[in-house]
């Protein structure tokens, strides 16, 4: 199974200005795409911080890392000059950086958004890459993404906006992992059990868990005493190259935990959740 690191880089994230979308976004995506998600960091707008995270997610040799916000024109957006720095690879003026730029800022002129160009500096800021660097085409905003191999990872550089972050990840990024990798599908389904203490479930979950070690159990606890009015959700989680295979994992322990469950003197309610769908191979 691929695996992946993700980075969320932005103080207003660590201030509690903005809730952060873009690592759920990425795990969940990836995740249905058949990557197991090892490691997520965020990380304060400040190079020597961002260094600090970037090789510490590269020292775990993910075969991807995708890194979110810092790409936009002001001096705090610094990501592409941090990886840079952490490492060592010379920044330049990419000229497919410049020409996606300037087509974007000529959209927005076209249809009466702005006035003019803006700062050249400002846009210049926008195209200037590390080394070996390529863009990737913002559908959304002006920054471009940024693609880079590094050390056999690949590194994905996306802004922070999730609209942007999201209309990248679906028109250049996922494409190229499907048919970099092989795609797999996630499959989710959930068991209420009503009870009044979330131990109480324990032992039969363990018990459950080592028949079926390719079936991620967990059960999400709540507080006293909802879970013994509304029920505990216990999801069983199972990813496999196929739906079929998957599904069949997923049935075969529910029904495994559902009787031991009950067998333990607990009561147990089968919730009907629609699968989570594969997302198709290239």
């Amino acid at each position: 199974m691929p695996k992946a690191n993700l980075l969320a880089i932005g103080n207003e994230l660590l201030n509690g200005a903005i809730r952060d979308a873009n690592l759920f976004t990425l795990s969940q995506r990836l995740t249905q795409m058949g990557f197991s998600v090892e490691y997520a960091v965020m990380t304060r707008d400040c190079p020597d911080k961002i260094g600090v995270a970037l090789r510490f997610l590269l020292e775990h040799k993910p075969d991807v890392l995708l890194c979110s916000g810092g790409l936009g024109p002001t001096d705090d957006d610094m990501t592409l000059a941090a990886l840079a720095q952490a490492l060592r690879l010379p920044l330049s003026v990419n000229a497919a950086a410049v020409a996606l730029v300037e087509a974007h800022y000529n959209r927005l002129l076209a249809q009466h958004y702005l006035a003019h160009h803006g700062p050249e500096f400002a846009r210049r800021k926008m195209a200037t890459l590390p080394e070996g660097a390529s863009p990737l085409p913002n559908p959304v905003g002006t920054a471009p993404g940024v693609k880079l191999s590094y050390g056999g990872t690949l590194i994905y550089v996306l802004p922070g906006v999730p609209a942007e972050l999201q209309a990248i990840f679906d028109a250049s990024i996922a494409p190229e992992l499907l048919s970099l990798f092989p795609p797999a599908a996630w499959i989710e389904r959930a068991l209420l059990v009503h009870c009044d203490d979330e131990a109480e479930a324990a032992i039969p979950l363990h018990e459950v868990a080592q028949r079926h070690p390719g079936v991620y159990l967990k059960s999400l606890a709540k507080p006293f005493p909802s879970a013994g009015v509304e029920g505990l959700r216990v999801i069983a989680a199972a990813q496999a190259p196929t739906a079929t295979e998957a599904e069949a994992a997923v049935t075969a322990a529910l029904a495994d935990l559902h009787h031991t469950l009950e067998a333990a003197g607990l009561r147990v309610s089968r919730l009907d959740d629609s699968p989570q769908s594969p997302i198709p191979g290239p």
